[in-house]
């Protein structure tokens, strides 16, 4: 009975129009949330397609890309391998690249059996422009490179990883390429040229120290005048004292400069030409014993001046006017260990190599030597049996940049290797750790060496792999104020910056007081200051045009109300106040007033005739 009344309940329920109300509220959410769960399920299945799709065209970009990269070192004359014994990847040079000036394929071997530390190789990216200068400090733990970029980049051997990245650079003048950088005998500062006027020697974390004088380009003779006055392009360190440094420039002197002293430059070295024109000196060297000095001229000249107790020769003791073709570029001089033997790099595609005591003739020209650049190196092997120098070509996609060693000896040529496809222009070989250095025109400094024959240098940094980031290692970076800082942290400012910041600085730029602008009172400015006040205030007053005796008169009626003000002083000696009578000048100043204080009052068609009468 109970279920039944229950069921007629619900019946009954149905029947009304509540129910059919709340039925239609209901069904049309239930509705709404099944139209949006099938929305959202679409939704997903295209988010899948979309993430296939992606992932698809991820992997054909990294085939792409990794087939690119297999084309492109199918080209390099270089490749990877794998050493057995303590697995070190060390870059090795392919058969192609050791090869002879006939093409024939050499033995890795016959390289180390001649000593050379060709058999590997790494990169050092600096950028895309042309390595125009190298130096490495005499322990060969750092190395600087700079470049057309006018940067220079310092690498630590000791603290760079397999990733082979410099961990500073420096600009050391704005705008200026860099043309020559050399340590000293002790690696603790380092001689830079540029294309300016002005060499700089800096600390070796890059601090500059000392700066040369430039001098007034005004002044004819250039003996009188402290400096260089064109670009510099070339400089040395005296090699017996560390106190000066020998600089060459285009306007076709040499100076030497004493940095202990001052800046002005302590010897004059001028270049002799044929004509009475200036010749510009390309390169100079100092000789390893410091007795003589080496200058070559853009005519071709080379030319030898002696040093005695420490000064040098007015004149060039032994000289060759054609030593290479005119208008060329000599981008080398360089004297062997000896001091005997001088080679020089010349830009019409030669070396000679000269003997100092017979320097009329050269003993060797060698010729096929390519030569585009004016900063290409010629340089001799550690122990004094090789030279070696690089090729220059025009074509950096279908040429080839060669290093080309002689025998010093023999006077032969040896080998040609091939470094990269573009040209070859500074090359260096160090002592202590047996690797070549040369610097490209495509931006890169190859370090070759031999894992069996050289020493450190190379060999370090290989050997470092880069740490791995891991999602633990946050920190904040900020930048610490710290007044009390060495100079090794210091930050070099960029000079442009520094000069608009001095010259936006009254004080610094010694601006000169501006004039006093804005309107005034009687032609004067009106500036607040106590003169301009005085000024003012006597500009207001019109004491001068007053009549003294209207303005005592001014005061009269007040006498006569209140005596105490000047009576008094009158009282008894002159009881009636006596005062001047007009002169006959006042009494016509006054009729000439009224007679103009009538003309100006008259209507518009008086007659004139009687104010003139009156006026005569």
């Amino acid at each position: 009975a109970t279920m039944d009344d229950d069921l007629a309940e619900m019946s009954a329920l149905r029947r009304s129009s509540k129910y059919r109300t709340h039925q239609k509220q209901y069904g049309d959410r239930t509705t709404a949330r099944k139209e949006r769960e099938k929305s959202e399920a679409t939704m997903l299945a295209k988010l899948e397609v979309e993430k296939e799709k992606k992932e698809a065209e991820a992997a054909k970009r990294k085939e792409e890309i990794a087939q690119t990269t297999q084309e492109i070192m199918a080209g390099l004359p270089t490749e990877f391998g794998m050493k057995k014994d303590d697995k070190l990847v060390h870059k090795k040079r392919n058969r192609s690249a050791l090869e002879g000036q006939n093409g024939n394929g050499v033995d890795v071997n016959l390289y180390r059996q001649m000593n050379l530390p060709v058999t590997c190789e790494i990169v050092l990216a600096h950028g895309t422009k042309t390595i125009s200068a190298m130096a490495l400090d005499p322990k060969g733990g750092r190395l600087l490179t700079g470049s057309y970029d006018y940067i220079i980049k310092m690498w630590d051997f000791a603290g760079m990883t397999s990733t082979l990245q410099s961990f500073r650079e420096m600009e050391p003048e704005e705008g200026h390429l860099i043309k020559q950088i050399r340590y000293n005998r002790k690696g603790g500062k380092f001689l830079c040229i540029t294309g300016y006027r002005c060499a700089s020697i800096f600390t070796r974390d890059g601090v500059r120290e000392y700066k040369t004088n430039r001098g007034d380009m005004y002044i004819h003779d250039l003996q009188h005048t402290v400096g260089h006055v064109a670009s510099l392009t070339d400089g040395h360190w005296n090699p017996k004292d560390e106190t000066e440094i020998l600089t060459a420039s285009e306007d076709g002197t040499m100076r030497i400069w004493d940095i202990s002293v001052e800046r002005r430059s302590k010897e004059y070295i001028k270049l002799k030409s044929r004509t009475a024109r200036r010749t510009p000196v390309t390169s100079c060297a100092f000789s390893p014993n410091g007795s003589m000095i080496a200058g070559a001229g853009r005519l071709g000249s080379l030319q030898i001046w002696e040093r005695k107790a420490g000064r040098t020769g007015p004149r060039a003791k032994k000289r060759v006017m054609n030593a290479h073709e005119p208008q060329t570029e000599t981008s080398c001089v360089t004297f062997a260990s000896d001091s005997r033997t001088l080679i020089s790099r010349g830009g019409d595609g030669t070396l000679k190599v000269w003997d100092v005591r017979k320097f009329k003739k050269p003993l060797k020209v060698f010729k096929g030597l390519p030569n585009l650049y004016p900063t290409s190196d010629a340089v001799f092997s550690p122990k004094g049996d090789y030279i070696i120098t690089g090729t220059s070509n025009r074509e950096e996609k279908t040429g080839k940049g060669e290093l080309v060693i002689f025998s010093r000896k023999d006077l032969k040529e040896m080998q040609r290797i091939r470094i990269s496809q573009s040209s070859v222009v500074r090359v260096m070989w160090n002592r202590r750790l047996n690797q070549i250095m040369c610097g490209c025109a495509d931006g890169a400094t190859r370090v070759l060496y031999d894992p069996n024959m050289s020493k450190n240098g190379a060999l370090l940094c290989i050997k470092k792999k880069a740490k791995k980031k891991s999602a633990m290692d946050f920190g904040v970076f900020q930048h610490i104020q710290n007044p009390h800082a060495l100079p090794l942290f210091a930050e070099t400012q960029n000079p442009k910056r520094l000069r608009v910041k001095a010259r936006a600085d009254p004080i610094q730029s010694k601006k000169p007081l501006e004039p006093m602008k804005g309107e005034g009172v009687g032609g004067r400015i009106g500036v607040h200051n106590l003169t301009t006040h005085l000024l003012q205030a006597i500009a207001k007053t019109n004491v001068r045009q007053e009549d003294p005796r209207e303005a005592l008169l001014a005061y009269d009626e007040k006498t006569k109300n209140d005596p105490m003000f000047f009576g008094n002083a009158y009282k008894h000696t002159q009881p009636k106040q006596i005062y001047a009578e007009g002169t006959e000048e006042e009494e016509e100043n006054e009729e000439v007033k009224k007679l103009k204080e009538k003309i100006s009052s008259a209507p518009l068609g008086a007659d004139p005739e009687s104010y003139r009468k009156e006026w005569k």
